[in-house]
């Protein structure tokens, strides 16, 4: 076996040479989840495979980014500008974008186990390769592949460990993997496993910090670094505010967090900041849903106070929320890698602020598998102080995601550490028996992928004092019709119903662990939306699980959009659940703009709602020079066709309705 790692290379084409070389030209490359791809030798293996059909190249890998397409008409007019601000210097990945494409050539294969949410629905090819496991098993399935090599991002010259190489934004499976290929490596089925170095990945040690001699190859010049790839911030509405503020009364101070990305888990993170930050207001809105009367798992399971003993992220996702959690005084309840020691503190025979104990120097604050996120959390990331970077573990998912005993600790010392565990994660339907849809279609059409979601609620299950939160938005509009996500049932769930646990709609929270069905029937039609609820109970009844005679209690029938926003308006008026509390990459004209398209975009979702919009447009769409800014932005201050005179009639109408103050 060699023992001459690594090779240093000026460039991604050495690498593929080198691979090449060294493995043969049947290639079955793993690479990481989200972030962690290096994207130059990614693309110069595949351009390589593409003018070599004698290359037989799979690639294994999940979430592969590309920015989104602008669109046409107006949508093209907004979105152009900020697709080319935020990814005009991020590389694509070649590949990706042929998939997305349909144009793969015939000696190259990709299969992924987690999709961009939404990206492959139609596309049938990616739906058929598509590998469905769970994050855990993910190691498993690509050795069953044959995996023989695999290609990460990764950060590196760090002055304090100048032989170590930090696996950064993917420690995830990587951490496993490698040593469980080197482990299998023989003369005969060799492998290669290579690096490629960015200097805008922040530095991770503890336990994403491996030895530079872990790689076979590793790729590293003054044009390896590039801009990493963002996820915007998303739009916290109403809807999905209530449903964080529900979220947060169900956390317990000295507990452990779990949540995800997107505006649901920012609306969680929103939420329990203004608990601890501004927890009069937040009691206050508290009162008036009547959570406690209400929902009395709020007061059993979660609290009311500030977090003085502070919460422990264990996250397979750190989130960009986490860092807020962080700055706010939130996440700072430590961990440390000793059971006894761990136990000792839960039981309060060790004071973990006050003790001389060596082994107190070891905490941490935050366990995460994988980052991504907006550039503004990598450059926070990159600006942490060492004390603070060195509170964060990146680390295996296989520690993080389930009990099992691993190297970095056994089921005692995760028990010990994750005491009042509350997993918060999203889904886009329940059944009525509670069974949860999160990943798919019932016509078998993959969404994303079940990820981590199965392993959280299992461990919540098998934790003494932790507890499975679902967030799920009562209902969804598709092409202008709204309909119910909660549903009598669905031909394909994520979580099985013998694994429910809490769901949290935007009309309260529904109690599900433990209960009988008739119970677990009417606690969700309890928080599902009014316009819906006949028909389900009607269904429920029919099957026999609630009792004839049962009626609608009044108060449930007030479950309506209207209510929600009369109940945070007093708040949103006093500038408390802002849209972007997390701050936006859009500029004040961008978010005034994208009100009016948004509005636009409801009103014509319809055959008939076209017309009408259409016809409205004629009539309503001239302003003058009222919106001048926001027109020149869409650049359709000059008009010079009739399509950009129309486009700038809609633009105006949705302005006017959007209630955009004018701006000459």
């Amino acid at each position: 076996m060699r023992h001459d790692r690594p090779r240093h290379l000026a460039t991604a084409d050495d690498c593929v040479e080198q691979l090449i070389e060294r493995v043969g030209k049947k290639i079955i490359l793993g690479l990481p989840l989200g972030l962690g791809k290096p994207v130059h030798f990614t693309n110069a293996l595949y351009q390589r495979a593409k003018a070599d059909a004698s290359i037989e190249l799979h690639i294994v890998t999940a979430l592969s980014l590309v920015p989104p397409a602008p669109g046409s008409g107006l949508k093209a007019r907004f979105m152009t500008p900020i697709i080319e601000r935020l990814y005009g210097g991020v590389p694509e990945l070649d590949f990706a974008r042929d998939v997305l494409k349909q144009r793969l050539p015939d000696n190259v294969k990709v299969s992924e186990f987690f999709f961009q949410t939404g990206a492959f629905l139609k596309h049938d090819e990616q739906q058929r390769r598509y590998i469905c496991t769970n994050y855990t098993h993910a190691i498993r399935d690509l050795r069953a592949l044959g995996i023989n090599a695999v290609a990460q991002l990764v950060a590196a010259d760090n002055k304090a460990t100048p032989e170590h190489i930090s696996l950064s934004c993917n420690p995830d499976l990587s951490l496993d993997l490698f040593q469980q290929l080197r482990a299998a490596e023989t003369q005969e089925k060799p492998i290669a496993l290579i690096a490629e170095c960015n200097q805008n990945l922040p530095f991770f040690a503890l336990d994403a910090a491996i030895p530079a001699s872990t790689f076979d190859f590793i790729l590293q010049n003054d044009s390896t670094d590039y801009p990493l790839f963002p996820v915007p911030q998303s739009r916290i509405n109403a809807v999905d505010h209530m449903i964080g503020f529900y979220a947060s009364s169900l956390l317990k101070d000295g507990g452990t967090l779990q949540v995800g990305i997107g505006s649901l888990g920012s609306a969680v993170v929103y939420s329990t900041c203004l608990r601890h930050q501004k927890n009069t207001d937040w009691n206050k809105l508290h009162r008036s849903l009547k959570l406690a009367e209400q929902f009395p798992v709020t007061a059993k399971e979660g609290g009311t106070g500030p977090f003085k003993q502070g919460l422990y992220g264990c996250s397979e996702m750190m989130v960009e929320g986490f860092l807020h959690l962080l700055e706010a005084g939130i996440l700072t309840r430590n961990v440390y890698p000793d059971a006894e020691l761990q136990e000792q503190i839960n039981q309060g025979a060790v004071d973990p602020q006050h003790g001389d104990d060596a082994r107190l120097k070891h905490g941490v604050v935050m366990h995460g598998g994988f980052f991504l996120g907006p550039n503004a959390f990598y450059q926070n990331l990159q600006r942490l102080p060492e004390d603070q970077r060195e509170r964060i573990c990146m680390t295996s998912v296989n520690y993080i995601n389930n009990l099992t005993n691993h190297r970095f600790g056994d089921q005692r010392l995760k028990v010990a550490q994750r005491i009042n565990g509350r997993f918060i994660n999203s889904a886009i339907k329940c059944t009525l028996n509670g069974a949860l849809v999160s990943d798919g279609l019932e016509d078998g059409r993959v969404l994303s992928g079940v990820g981590g979601q199965y392993n959280f609620v299992a461990m919540a299950h098998e934790l003494p004092d932790a507890r499975s939160i679902i967030t799920l938005r009562s209902t969804r509009t598709s092409k202008g019709k709204t309909d119910s996500t909660i549903v009598f049932s669905y031909g394909h769930c994520t979580i099985p119903r013998h694994l429910r646990d809490i769901v949290v709609t935007e009309y309260g929270i529904a109690d599900l662990r433990g209960k009988k069905d008739e119970e677990i029937y009417l606690a969700l039609i309890r928080i599902a939306d009014a316009r819906f609820q006949p028909e389900l109970l009607k269904q429920a009844k029919d099957a026999g699980k609630v009792a004839p005679d049962f009626q609608l209690p009044s108060a449930w029938q007030r479950n309506t959009p209207a209510a929600i926003e009369a109940a945070l308006k007093p708040f949103q008026d006093a500038s408390l659940f802002p849209p972007f509390p997390f701050g936006t990459e859009l500029t004040d004209e961008e978010l005034q703009l994208q009100q009016a398209l948004q509005y636009l975009n409801q009103n014509t979702a319809t055959l008939a709602g076209k017309i009408r919009t259409f016809a409205q447009a004629l009539v309503f769409g001239f302003s003058g020079d009222q919106h001048a800014k926001l027109t020149k932005r869409m650049k359709l201050n000059k008009i010079d066709s009739f399509s950009s005179w129309y486009q700038r009639r809609l633009l105006i109408l949705g302005l006017k309705r959007a209630r955009i103050p004018s701006q000459p």
